[in-house]
């Protein structure tokens, strides 16, 4: 399978992201599936500006980027990483991505008031509670950690 990760990083690309992960998986693709980013252009010189020169960048919104992992999946070309802002797009993607997603990594989401912190870099609300399970429940693992090698986490060793 050419998807080598999706991940929750409410930054999207940043310096962790864009080295860390793509030189350890050897990423060649990244797929920003957020609406906000594909329809401001700021934003998107923004995240292409923020990506490592050797990786070809797409931004596409959420609804119809189920379609477009699953064609990644397929692909022998491309090393695909696939980034998501939150856990209501991941949940929405996977139920779209045809059973390709086998596991999601959860990087980063900033705390802020009604969440409560699982890690240093992510908290979270009921709602991404639910997100999180639901998704495991349509049989993705949910791990959690910044960088590749850092100590991974799973949503079991969590009491939610």
């Amino acid at each position: 399978m050419t998807v080598s990760l999706l991940r929750i990083d409410d930054r999207l690309i940043h310096g962790q992201v864009a080295f860390g992960w793509t030189s350890s998986l050897g990423i060649n693709t990244i797929l920003v599936v957020n609406d906000e980013a594909k329809n401001d252009q700021m934003k998107a010189m923004a995240l292409n500006l923020a990506k490592p020169s050797n990786v070809n960048l797409y931004i596409r919104g959420v609804a119809e980027s189920g379609e477009i992992v699953e064609k990644f999946s397929k692909s022998k070309k491309s090393n695909v990483l696939v980034l998501v802002k939150n856990t209501a797009d991941a949940r929405k993607l996977i139920e779209r991505a045809g059973g390709v997603i086998k596991e999601i990594n959860i990087g980063g989401l900033r705390f802020s008031e009604g969440k409560r912190k699982l890690t240093d870099l992510v908290a979270v609300d009921e709602a991404d509670i639910e997100n999180l399970k639901a998704i495991q429940s349509a049989g993705v693992e949910v791990e959690f950690r910044m960088l590749p090698r850092d100590k991974r986490k799973t949503l079991k060793e969590f009491d939610l």
